[in-house]
């Protein structure tokens, strides 16, 4: 379970403040919980953990087998939150280095660029490599998306011939453009369930088969999910869910209009890039919620500094922890010259240093009226990895629902992205 410590935002929101809020998270589960008219589609993922039954798993782990036996490598196109959540995953439990450090299949991720190098380099990273693609978006819409797919389809077709669509698999949404085009071509699909509006939930099918290609067992990351789907359903304050979204929910209405989400390991960029556009996705409407910002640690300390010393106070700071994964025993070494002043710190650990900094930082800007949520994780295991996902889900949707926010109701293609469309041509019947 997910520790949530409020004792730093004290200065900006009492206790009472806090337990006043509570009616309107109750509400706001219990909304969530009750069969609305978009349930079928928008709540699905309540209960995903479930809904992906053992057939569904044997459909991702038989595409995993087929996939390690094609080919030494898979490239994922995609956009949205699925997307986002099949790298941050495997980052978390690999590290941002897996590719480099694991032997077993290579994930390579693209469809987030419109950026010519980005496409040369893929090609070259392909050159002496099988490979296989998917496809990975809930609507398969987005123009730099359906971009690399063409490419890569192509580039496909030029090196295996009528054997290439053997090798596309396609995770989206049922009744997609990019259902039909599986159906049509032949491609192995996987439905992407438990829909969230124009995005979709963190543990779709297509997320975990990159997950299961990456050596991540899809069950245990559902099992994860499915312990959170139990332990945070406490309509209560005891729920770190609800502590987690009432603190928020407070912090905001206290005129708190940013949300810095920070993490001490770089393992979890790719998380924080999830979390950002996913909360703002779901949350950042008609000016209500809370603007969503990664920033990573310590390295992005200046500026939040710099930012805490201004002067009126807009933000607050939501701190991820996985001690495991931070504050490890790696010793500084002496530097006879002493070039930086840092020999006072030989013999001693990077992770004493790194606590150091992490406590500094909580008190220095609790000192400086910058209020701070710590959220404490305990290891990082595909078990962990679902219920952190589901946990951040759930603390949203509570959020956003107490502010009056329908979370789900996005459209399916956004307004920039039709623009784009008609600068380029596309014809008025189509936009």
């Amino acid at each position: 379970m997910i520790n949530v410590e409020l004792s730093s935002i004290w200065s900006c929101v009492s206790l009472p403040q806090l337990l006043s809020c509570e009616k309107d998270l109750f509400d706001a589960h219990l909304h969530l919980r009750s069969n609305q008219p978009n349930a079928p589609e928008f709540l699905g993922w309540l209960g995903q953990p479930d809904a992906l039954t053992a057939k569904t798993v044997h459909a991702i782990r038989k595409a995993c087998e087929t996939i390690s036996g094609q080919c030494d490598t898979l490239v994922v196109a995609g956009a949205g939150e699925g997307y986002l959540a099949a790298k941050a995953g495997i980052e978390a439990i690999g590290g941002r280095y897996r590719n480099l450090l694991d032997s077993r299949m290579r994930i390579l991720f693209t469809g987030d660029s419109l950026a010519s190098s980005d496409w040369i380099a893929l090609c070259r990273l392909l050159e002496g490599h099988d490979f296989c693609l998917l496809l990975l978006s809930s609507e398969g819409v987005e123009l730099e998306m359906c971009a690399a797919s063409r490419a890569l389809r192509w580039l496909m077709e030029r090196r295996y011939g009528q054997s290439a669509k053997e090798r596309v698999y396609v995770s989206a949404r049922q009744g997609s453009g990019l259902a039909v085009m599986a159906k049509e071509e032949g491609f192995t699909f996987l439905p992407m369930d438990g829909c969230l509006g124009g995005g979709a939930s963190a543990l779709n099918a297509g997320t975990l088969l990159v997950m299961a290609a990456a050596g991540i067992d899809p069950l245990g990351v559902l099992e994860g999910a499915a312990e959170g789907f139990s332990q945070y359903d406490l309509r209560a304050f005891e729920n770190p869910v609800w502590m987690y979204a009432g603190a928020r929910y407070a912090l905001t209405q206290k005129g708190r209009s940013a949300e810095i989400l920070g993490c001490f390991t770089p393992d979890f960029g790719a998380f924080g890039a999830w979390w950002e556009q996913y909360f703002m996705r779901h949350t950042c409407q008609e000016g209500a919620g809370a603007l969503p910002v990664y920033v990573g640690l310590p390295g992005g300390l200046d500026g939040l500094d710099t930012m805490m010393q201004g002067g009126e106070k807009r933000a607050f700071e939501t701190l991820l922890q996985v001690p495991e994964r931070c504050f490890q025993k790696v010793n500084i070494e002496m530097d006879w010259k002493d070039y930086d002043g840092l020999d006072y710190l030989a013999g001693r650990s990077v992770g004493e240093v790194e606590q150091a900094a992490y406590q500094a930082m909580l008190d220095t800007h609790a000192a400086g009226d910058v209020p701070v949520i710590v959220l404490e994780g305990e290891t990082m295991t595909p078990a962990a990895l679902g219920e952190l996902f589901y946990f951040f889900e759930l603390a949203n949707a509570i959020f956003a629902c107490a502010c009056g926010i329908d979370p789900f109701d996005l459209p399916r293609v956004l307004p920039s992205r039709q623009a784009a469309a008609a600068i380029l041509g596309k014809p008025e019947e189509n936009a």
